[in-house]
């Protein structure tokens, strides 16, 4: 069976199997997949299969779907590990029921010790070298050998045993603090032990050799090789395992793997959270002979990873809390730095009258707006979202702002300044792309210039008549930054006293109440015609939005700029003959 899956904030997985001939992405409820996030269409995207072969394939969304960084025009093929991006949250596609726990040839070194650790599977055979399916039977065996037990514990050394791990564990609240006291405590309590270990699932499910202890001098380029076929039936069954005698338990004939790792003896228990979910595994084995280990010693590991599992869980979840801690400071220092992008207060444009309002769906955002103060008294008003929301995004959004700048303050033809700024953000190859809308106003011209690159057309609302029109929605380009070369046109309109115009996001008409109903784009033209200076459409606006939105969480980042003309246009002053005679002279 083939699946989808993700990743959450919290590093958890969730898997999604494809049941369907038609699996769908989007945010609507009715969506097989329903994907919360404020930049996803209601039907962004679908999978779907043909014969054996799964097809992804865009189903008309605002922002696109990508396979691999690349935007999708058409249905591709879908392969093992592709990547579905769609908005922030990414899909990796399996054809598998299992992932792989890790990779082969991966070494890792716990302890100080520069141990190299691999995990191997290994294939159950019968007789005659044909798979048989099965790791072990249903039920567990215990066996003796003929040398009978060499090591015995008695209920006193028991219950010493357990006081020991108490005593060692207490207070301690790292995970890597936690392991070494655990198996140096299992090498005091089990003599007989040569070898030690902990395996811990990682976000993904993966299993991840976390500590390992020896009693001898280990080589450190030695490589120390664990098997998974015992910790698998260990964290399934949720119980311990005892082999007496592993190199002749018929429950490991198969297992080619314990011959080569030469051991005799072995106990596994499993490490269980609070919910009895095994996450884990812990291992003592013995290559000194048959018989290391007897029954009893299965309850007392047991015990000890019971006591360890909890200790092992209450200190994962300090180092989360403790993350998620560190987490929120850097989001409130980036926060401050990003409301430090933005304007202060409004552009000193002689004749206009300036408003604006932001609000981030998270700490910080993708919206951008900005006013750039460029030659001979002219402003140019900047309104921008990046597709997506959240630290990536607010990052692109810092570098936006930095190249805008430099762009449209090097070149005093906005057109051009728009397709150079294009070039600049396509060339850093990000898998983001910005609707991007700038609107230049001179109090000197009754005209104002639009460039307009895939973004919402300002809402005008004219004095003379009270009509709304859309200025520069026919002369659309592309959005920035998804290829380089593009021409954007520059479209003169003329802005007349008393005339208004609201320039926004889809975070505006885009908003969500708790039904999943739109604040929609008709509402808002509806707001912009109605009577009001600059601050009146503004605050009616911002107030229908968070009233619609209610106590339903942000989908997206909000942002919007609204400008009044408030004086006609002065012509710019000739220039005076003599100073002209003057500077020739000079």
């Amino acid at each position: 069976m083939a699946f989808l899956v993700t990743n959450n904030s919290s590093g958890e997985s969730t898997r999604f199997e494809l049941v369907d001939r038609e699996t769908t992405l989007g945010r609507h409820p009715e969506c097989s997949i329903v994907v919360e996030a404020g930049a996803v269409s209601r039907y962004h995207a679908k999978v779907f299969k043909e014969g054996d072969q799964f097809f992804v394939e865009d189903s008309g969304s605002r922002n696109g779907t990508f396979l691999n960084g690349q935007l999708l025009t058409e249905p591709e093929l879908l392969a093992q590990g592709d990547r579905i991006r769609v908005s922030d949250v990414e899909f990796e596609f399996q054809g598998e029921v299992i992932p792989e726990f890790a990779r082969a040839g991966n070494e890792m070194t716990f302890d100080g010790s520069n141990f190299g650790i691999m995990m191997v599977d290994e294939t159950e055979t019968n007789g005659n070298g044909e798979d048989s399916g099965t790791a072990f039977g249903a039920k567990i065996e215990f066996r003796s050998s003929a040398e009978g037990l060499k090591m015995v514990a008695t209920p006193e050394a028991k219950l010493e045993a357990l006081m020991q791990i108490n005593r060692n564990l207490t207070g301690a609240l790292a995970v890597d603090e936690v392991l070494p006291k655990v198996l140096s405590s299992l090498f005091s309590i089990f003599p007989a032990a040569d070898r030690g270990f902990i395996v811990m699932q990682d976000a993904a499910g993966n299993l991840v050799p976390r500590w390992v202890k020896t009693r001898a001098l280990q080589d450190e380029t030695e490589t120390v090789r664990i098997s998974r076929t015992i910790l698998r039936e260990v964290m399934n069954s949720g119980e311990a395992i005892l082999s007496l005698d592993a190199s002749e338990d018929s429950r490991f004939d198969s297992s080619q793997s314990i011959a080569d790792f030469s051991i005799k003896s072995m106990i596994c228990a499993p490490l269980l959270d609070a919910d009895g979910k095994a996450y884990g595994a812990l291992q003592i084995d013995s290559t000194q002979g048959r018989g290391q280990f007897r029954e009893e010693d299965t309850d007392l590991l047991a015990g000890v990873a019971a006591q360890a599992g909890i200790v092992i869980n209450n200190a994962r979840m300090h180092e989360q809390a403790l993350q998620q801690k560190e987490t929120e400071q850097d989001l409130k220092l980036a926060t401050e730095v990003q409301q430090a992008f933005l304007p202060q207060s409004p552009p000193d444009a002689t004749g206009f009258r300036v408003r604006s309002f932001y609000k981030a769906a998270n700490h910080i955002g993708g919206d951008y707006f900005d006013y750039i103060h460029l030659t001979d008294g002219r402003v140019a008003i900047v309104v921008a979202d990046v597709v997506g929301h959240g630290v990536a995004a607010a990052m692109f959004m810092a570098k936006l702002s930095a190249e805008t700048r430099f762009c449209l303050a090097s070149d005093p033809d906005v057109g051009s300044a728009i397709e150079r700024l294009n070039d600049h953000m396509s060339r850093l190859h990000v898998e983001r792309f910005i609707t991007f809308l700038v609107i230049v106003v001179d109090p000197t011209d009754e005209y104002v210039s639009i460039v307009n690159a895939g973004h919402m057309a300002p809402l005008v609302r004219k004095k003379s008549d009270g009509s709304i029109c859309e200025p520069s929605e026919e002369e659309s380009g592309l959005p920035i930054a998804i290829d380089d070369g593009m021409e954007y046109e520059v479209v003169r309109f003329k802005f007349e006293v008393g005339d208004l115009a609201v320039l926004y996001t889809d975070g505006i008409n885009e908003a969500m109440d708790k039904q999943d109903e739109e604040f929609g784009i008709d509402r808002l033209r509806g707001l912009t015609a109605a009577p009001g200076d600059a601050d009146a459409i503004k605050d009616s606006i911002v107030e229908a939005v968070l009233k619609h939105i209610g106590d339903a969480p942000p989908f997206d980042d909000m942002c919007m700029v609204v400008i009044e003309r408030l004086n006609p246009a002065v012509p710019r002053p000739a220039k005076d003959i003599s100073d002209t005679v003057t500077e020739d002279l000079l």
